[in-house]
């Protein structure tokens, strides 16, 4: 089996996903067509619905509508307008865009509907999603759905992006639906969604099924975001456990707050111009933290870091966009959105070309999650063209964050099972290990108390540098810290780290870097007393204790080590000095200074250290009073 996969397939993949998407639009577009063609032999504005299945009568009132433009025409008046003259006539659904050339316009349309005889005298349902004008629906002469109030101007007119149902009982089968409609201040006007109708039960049904699967995925998202935050916050260091719930989490609000607009039903405080904006609002958290779970990866995935001043670019660039569209108009901070948008498929292409080019090669367990985050990044732009209205596909971003999380589920679920079973494999080992044991104690006792006494001056040194390591030191610390107390004599930390080590091991290598840290054990041990015991206290990080060592002596000695390590000259291209420094912190147990445990003295010493890390490094600090 493939170990790696190659960037090339991940671009196959990608590609086809784009192909698919072109060649539906292509489709759709041509479906249009045919559609208007076989209109042309029909009676204008007509639909008929005779021929629909009786006993699950669902359908769309797709088709032609006469068109009244800029006229609010009451359903009495509509048929004698029909009747008296030659209208043109528009298919439903469509824009004002592209009917008159303005989204901010006011008109109605008419349409007669040929329904079954079946259900004359019987009730009718309607279900009309989410639209970004405000409208009235008639059957005949009776209201029956209404969203926003309509109006002919900017003032008069409010937009309620929210789904509606209503019912009617036709008197004939040939039914006038007049449809009064407007739209200023947005984006897109018009009546872009179907109007759907059919049977009340099978109408309701699908209604609330739309309504509970959303609310069940969005749901699944929160609590998995959750949980990931949860996981983050005990585990302490898991940052990407983080990113990815507060991602989950901020989705999942988000999707409350978009298409199709389902806060209208629950939310009845919450207008329309701060539902938007709340839209808008973490849609674009969403993206800052999506850019920085991709930021994540980065660095595993490729050779390079990821710019950090592209990263503070994007951000700031975010961060802006977070604050025009929480103090502007939605008219206003959706146009800014659709132009950051645009710009920031510019800024998108360097980033590709670079992940491209510095690519080390995928490990099998990594293309889920590559998959999942690009099919994640597809989906939100494919929303976005769908929202915009150029291209007409369907909102597929709540469908692809839920199977990325599911998807995360698996891998995190994988992971722990092979944890589990590594750690039962490893008790059956120590319990066999155990039995075969005790039948060689008794042959090899001499044997093993050698073998001990080796492994104990093993285990107390580091293999690396040769000096005690963090066990042994530990065990030191208490018995001098205890010692110091009892003759109330002063006990001195010097707590050092190299400075900016990482960037020596990008440049030079670990084997470099490995050779780096012997050098400066060697230089540093130089300046120390024969009574002090010098320790690897973890990765570059060292300490040193000086019993029976006041303040002012211990910081000296500090400073001896800082200037020794200097004056080595010891190359380190990567940084912009050119030389490997380090940073001290110290700590003195004494009658001014007083301390409750060794963890108190380490932990002082430790706060000097990075005392002298802020100051610029190469520093050597010492905490005068804790008093």
């Amino acid at each position: 089996m493939f170990k790696k996969a190659t960037l090339p397939r991940l671009w196959y993949i990608i590609i086809c996903i784009l192909f698919i998407m072109i060649i539906s639009q292509f489709i759709h577009m041509k479906m249009q067509t045919i559609y208007a063609e076989e209109q042309d032999s029909h009676l204008p504005a007509v639909i008929d619905l005779r021929d629909e299945n009786e006993h699950e009568f669902y359908t769309a009132l797709d088709g032609e509508w006469f068109f009244f433009e800029k006229k609010l025409i009451p359903p009495a008046e509509a048929y004698h307008y029909i009747l008296r003259d030659f209208l043109e006539t528009e298919l439903l659904p469509s824009s004002f865009k592209e009917q008159t050339g303005d989204n901010d316009t006011f008109g109605t349309y008419v349409t007669r509907v040929i329904i079954p005889d079946e259900y004359v005298g019987r009730t009718l349902a309607v279900y009309i999603p989410f639209q970004y004008s405000a409208y009235k629906l008639y059957a005949d002469q009776i209201e029956i759905a209404s969203n926003g109030t309509v109006g002919m101007n900017s003032v008069e007119h409010r937009s309620e992006m929210a789904p509606k149902m209503g019912i009617f009982v036709p008197d004939s089968n040939e039914v006038l639906f007049t449809l009064q409609v407007s739209s200023f201040g947005q984006l897109r006007g018009g009546f872009e969604n179907s109007i759907y109708i059919g049977d009340p039960v099978i109408v309701s049904q699908k209604f609330n099924f739309n309504i509970i699967w959303m609310l069940f995925v969005i749901g699944c998202i929160f609590i998995i975001g959750t949980f990931m935050l949860l996981f983050a916050w005990f585990r302490k260091n898991e940052k990407t456990f983080l990113i990815f719930g507060l991602f989950c989490i901020s989705f999942a609000i988000r999707a409350i707050f978009a298409e199709p607009f389902y806060y209208t039903l629950v939310l009845y405080q919450i207008n329309y111009s701060w539902g938007t904006r709340l839209q808008y609002l973490f849609s674009e958290a969403s993206v800052l933290l999506l850019i920085l779970l991709i930021t994540e990866w980065y660095e595993k995935l490729f050779v390079k870091k990821f710019s950090k001043r592209l990263l503070r670019f994007i951000v700031g660039g975010i961060g802006s966009l977070l604050a025009i569209t929480l103090f502007t108009e939605p008219i206003i901070f959706q146009r800014v959105y659709q132009f950051v948008l645009i710009l920031s498929l510019f800024v998108a292409i360097p980033v590709v070309l670079e992940a491209r080019n510095g690519i080390k090669g995928l490990e099998k367990k990594d293309i889920p999650n590559i998959i999942g985050l690009i099919l994640v990044s597809l989906s939100l732009l494919n929303d976005y063209m769908f929202v915009q209205g150029w291209i007409f596909t369907t909102t597929l971003s709540l469908l692809t964050v839920g199977v990325y999380v599911v998807l995360q589920i698996f891998i995190m679920s994988k992971s722990f099972a092979d944890k589990v079973q590594e750690t039962e494999q490893l008790n059956h080992s120590l319990r066999t290990l155990n039995v075969t044991l005790d039948e060689q104690v008794s042959a090899r006792t001499k044997e093993l108390k050698l073998a001990n006494e080796k492994l104990a001056h093993q285990a107390a040194i580091d293999s690396l540098t040769g000096l005690y390591n963090r066990h042994r030191f530990n065990t030191y610390i208490r018995q001098a810290f205890q010692e110091a107390l009892d003759h109330q004599a002063a006990l001195s930390i010097i707590m050092l780290d190299l400075d900016e080590f990482k960037k020596y091991n990008d440049y030079y290598g670990h084997i470099q870097g490995d050779q780096l840290l012997k050098a400066v054990i060697e230089i540093t041990s130089q300046q120390l007393p024969f009574n002090s015991l010098y320790a690897r206290y973890g990765g570059e990080e060292f300490i040193v204790v000086l019993p029976y060592m006041k303040l002012d002596e211990a910081l000296a000695t500090a400073e001896r080590m800082r200037q020794a390590v200097e004056d080595a000259q010891l190359s380190h291209m990567n940084r912009s000095c050119g030389i490997t420094t380090i940073s001290l912190g110290v700590a003195t147990l004494d009658q001014h200074t007083r301390y409750r445990n060794e963890v108190e003295l380490v932990g002082e010493a430790d706060r000097q250290l990075y005392r002298s890390k802020r100051e610029g490094r190469n520093k050597a600090y010492a905490a005068v009073d804790t008093k």
